[in-house]
């Protein structure tokens, strides 16, 4: 695997969007994402289409491609952020020059959607990538991004040391203030107590920790793009339904995860990391469970649920690639390599 560079003071970021054209819509979370990069030591560089609105995406594929490949020609941005998700990342897979990147690596960095690309950059560029803060919704919380999130994110991409062992959030949100009527400028989202970790299955175990957003994987199953899953530890994530204040149905999940099960995933992987589900009904959180448990039936390997990524905040920044280390016994969760060089 290739590493990027650990990103340091006055380096300039690159802020894209290759999927979701919504930046254009919240330009609001967009100044402040700007703001927060600057507290954090960084310049701020926006792609020439990354605010465009075209329909359900920011620009056409070859719009997107464009913006993307430009940041990693640019010798003077050292990491690439995504503005968002979406659900059309996978316009670009056919279309990227995965050479080009894999001569110049970087910092590259979203969730949800992103999915797709950081699968891809591994699978056909062999690149490090990172699962963590997207623009929009980490680094333009309002009024400033959550201190456990900003923790592990600088853990992660400015320092080459491994990120060691993870501690669960103190608190966390879902709570969802409308951005389009800017109700997120009025207060601060509400956090309530972490309850920690949850083991579904004991066990202890390391690898190199792989996956994202399991609706987005979806997108790429059985392609190319699919990322060799042998010996890996399994990261999955949920996102949010059609109605954006609520979890992407059970169900959906539910048949997802048969379908990594048909394709043999659950035999090759040497555990799972489960992120905590966004917009859950506590009677929804014991159908995941009892799903998770069921596709995954027959294996021994341990499975951690409830860790702080994807859909909900605070999250933690995980480069993708890198071993990771498992022990239900010690309720231990640690990222035993650096991302960065």
């Amino acid at each position: 695997m290739i590493k990027p560079k650990a990103l340091k003071p006055g380096d300039c970021i690159g802020l894209v969007s290759p999927s979701s054209g919504l930046a254009g819509l919240v330009p609001h979370r967009v100044e402040q994402a700007k703001r927060m990069l600057g507290e954090l030591g960084f310049k701020v560089k926006i792609g020439k289409n990354a605010l465009k609105t075209d329909g359900y995406v920011s620009g056409s594929a070859k719009e997107r491609v464009n913006d993307l490949e430009e940041m990693f020609r640019d010798e003077e941005v050292k990491g690439v952020i995504s503005m968002i998700g979406g659900n059309h990342s996978n316009h670009l897979l056919p279309l990227l020059n995965y050479d080009m990147i894999r001569s110049n690596p970087k910092v590259f960095m979203g969730f949800s959607d992103i999915t797709v690309l950081h699968l891809a950059l591994q699978s056909q560029a062999g690149l490090v990538t990172f699962y963590g803060p997207a623009a929009l919704g980490q680094f333009g919380e309002n009024p400033r991004m959550l201190g456990y999130t900003q923790e592990y994110l600088k853990k992660a991409l400015t320092n080459t040391s491994p990120i060691g062992e993870v501690h669960p959030s103190k608190e966390w949100t879902e709570e969802v203030l409308n951005w389009f009527e800017k109700k997120d400028l009025e207060r601060p989202r509400a956090l309530k107590p972490n309850i920690g970790y949850t083991w579904l299955r004991q066990g202890a175990i390391s690898g190199p920790i792989m996956g994202g957003c399991i609706t987005s994987m979806m997108h790429i199953l059985g392609t190319k793009f699919w990322p060799d899953m042998n010996g890996k530890i399994l990261l999955l994530e949920t996102p949010e339904g059609e109605d954006f204040t609520k979890g992407q149905n059970a169900g959906d999940i539910d048949a997802y995860l048969m379908d990594l099960q048909l394709r043999g995933i659950f035999d090759q992987v040497r555990g799972i990391v489960f992120g905590r589900p966004f917009g859950y009904t506590e009677k929804e959180k014991v159908q995941l469970q009892s799903a998770i448990m069921q596709h995954t039936a027959g294996h021994n390997f341990p499975i951690l649920y409830g860790i702080d990524i994807g859909h909900t905040d605070p999250m933690i920044t995980i480069p993708l690639g890198v071993k990771v280390s498992l022990d239900s016994n010690k309720n231990y969760f640690s990222i035993d390599e650096s991302g960065v060089n």
